[in-house]
């Protein structure tokens, strides 16, 4: 996969004293598998199934401009436009995209990614592994090469066509795997960099640390299906435990999951002990009044997700999904609360999915209701054209 990005240079000075043009720049990597999330099937279903992805539209798709407005408030002005491009070739693969931001009209950013360009990388191979490296110092300019000199080069390595580790000077990744080929554990380390400055002789020194857990996800099957998630996570002070558990219906449709959450503090963190081997019950805890979510789904006939109930501590959120005479998403009601300023808020809002003749998605908006008032706050249109 290679990314070009390229910045508008030529906007006159007024306008630089309003708009900062950021950079989204991606340095070539190839793909990196997930675990299993089950916990995020309504939100993924948000997404129209595959409303962004236009090898599964209908019809022989020749190319999706899809075009995503942020509104203020009031649904009149955008505050923000992305336009993204899709291209697919006539295998039905998605070849190219070109993804466009702007701001107050003009363009700040454009970043084309060509999806079937791997990146360049040594290969080596010793029987059923392989190894591949791509040298960063080949693709940067004078100006990030102390960066990449940190960084290193990206190692990946592979058995049986399965990604097996990834690691450079800052990062390292490792995959487990298991009989059937189901992603089972993610484990990532890291090594971190202390800088020290002489004055006396104007020098600045670097001590790198061993490598130590960051972070581990472990998901355990029953029945061919993720029925228990652990999840370690290490930043600056604390160190997060999510314990998942999910529940099925006799479709295998996910009926309920529930997640328990703990935050600890760092204090007696030994960092040559595997991350999920720390003496927990010794550490001093953070408490927390949403320690516990849980969600709890219904299907239609058709297997479809007919409502969606959430609740996090004080937080209570319940969405309704309903269909139109083809059986497609239509509308999405439901109640949004999040905090604000320490308050917790409780907000009404709404999502419409509208549909062009082939059943292809021709519009996404999403509303609010403020006082009475129903308000447009994001809106995503599709244009699509057909070999």
């Amino acid at each position: 996969m290679r990314i070009v990005t390229i910045h508008m240079k030529d906007t006159i000075i007024f306008f630089l004293c309003l708009i900062f043009a950021f950079a989204n720049v991606q340095a070539q990597e190839f793909p990196k598998p997930e675990t299993a999330s089950p916990e995020a099937t309504f939100y993924t279903y948000l997404d129209n199934e595959n409303i962004s992805d236009p090898t599964k539209f209908n019809g022989n798709v020749k190319k999706v401009i899809r075009t995503f407005k942020e509104y203020e408030q009031g649904g009149v002005d955008a505050i923000s436009l992305e336009k993204t491009s899709l291209y697919v070739n006539k295998n039905g693969v998605l070849e190219k995209t070109v993804r466009r931001t702007y701001s107050y009209g003009i363009e700040d950013s454009k970043e084309i990614t060509y999806h079937l360009e791997e990146p360049k990388a040594d290969i080596k191979k010793d029987g059923n592994r392989i190894e591949k490296i791509i040298n960063r110092t080949q693709a940067q300019d004078d100006e990030h090469l102390y960066d990449v000199d940190l960084q290193g080069d990206d190692h990946y390595v592979y058995e049986n066509d399965r990604l097996i580790a990834f690691y450079n000077n800052n990062d390292s990744i490792s995959y487990v795997y298991d009989a059937k080929n189901r992603l089972t554990s993610v484990r990532i380390s890291e090594s971190l960099i202390a800088e020290e400055y002489n004055e006396e002789e104007d020098v600045v020194s670097y001590m790198r640390s061993t490598f130590e857990d960051k972070g581990l996800e472990q998901v355990y099957y029953i029945n061919d299906l993720p029925a228990r998630k652990i999840v370690y996570d290490k930043f600056g002070e604390v160190i997060d435990v999510y314990k998942k558990t999910y529940t099925y219906t006799s479709n295998k449709l996910l009926e309920k999951f529930q997640t328990e959450y703990k935050r600890y503090l760092f204090d007696y963190y030994e960092a040559e002990v595997p991350i999920e081997k720390q003496k927990y019950a010794e550490f001093p805890r953070v408490e927390t009044n949403d320690s516990i979510q849980t969600g709890t789904f219904q299907y239609s006939k058709t297997n479809k997700i007919t409502s969606y109930q959430r609740t996090k501590g004080a937080e209570e959120e319940t969405y309704t999904v309903i269909y139109d005479d083809n059986d497609q998403m239509h509308l999405v009601e439901g109640t949004l609360t999040f905090y604000q300023k320490g308050r917790l808020v409780s907000l009404e809002v709404e999502y419409e999915y509208l549909y062009d003749k082939k059943g292809n998605p021709s519009s996404i908006r999403s509303f609010y209701y403020l006082g009475g008032e129903k308000i447009l706050h994001r809106e995503t249109t599709f244009e699509i054209a057909y070999y």
